[in-house]
C-alpha cells in the first residue's frame, strides 16, 4: 500500500510539473513579440547600422615647383581625385585640403612649418 501511495504522489508531482510547464509556455510565446506592433507587422531581422566614415588625418601637404600639391593623409601620399576612409579628395593647395562626400565638404589643415614646398 505504502508503494502505491509512493507511485501516486510521484505522479501527481509530475502531473503538476506538466501543467505548470503547459501554462508558462504561451507566457513565453508571448514575449517574443510585441503586442503594441500594427497587424502584419514583421520586424527586420537585424538593426541597420549606420556606417561611420572617420576623417582622415592630415599629415602634411607637399606642394612641387610647378604648383601642383599632394596630400599625406593617415600616412598616404594622395592626390585630388583620390580617395581615402569614403572621403574624395577635391582640392589640394599650399594651406589646406579640400574632402568631399555625400555632398559635404571638409576643408584640413596644417601649421606652416609641415607645408613642404
Amino acid at each position: 500500500m505504502k508503494v502505491l501511495c509512493l507511485l501516486g504522489a510521484k505522479m501527481k508531482l509530475l502531473n503538476s510539473i506538466l501543467i505548470m510547464f503547459l501554462l508558462l509556455l504561451p507566457i513565453t510565446s508571448l514575449a517574443e513579440s510585441d503586442p503594441t506592433a500594427p497587424l502584419g507587422f514583421t520586424p527586420s531581422s537585424q538593426p541597420t547600422q549606420k556606417k561611420v566614415y572617420r576623417l582622415p588625418k592630415l599629415d602634411a601637404i607637399l606642394c612641387a615647383s610647378d604648383g601642383s600639391c599632394s596630400a599625406v593623409l593617415n600616412g598616404k601620399s594622395v592626390g585630388k581625385g583620390q580617395s581615402i576612409n569614403g572621403y574624395v579628395v577635391s582640392q589640394i593647395d599650399e594651406e589646406r585640403v579640400t574632402l568631399s562626400r555625400g555632398g559635404k565638404r571638409w576643408a584640413l589643415t596644417v601649421f606652416n612649418e609641415q607645408v613642404v614646398q
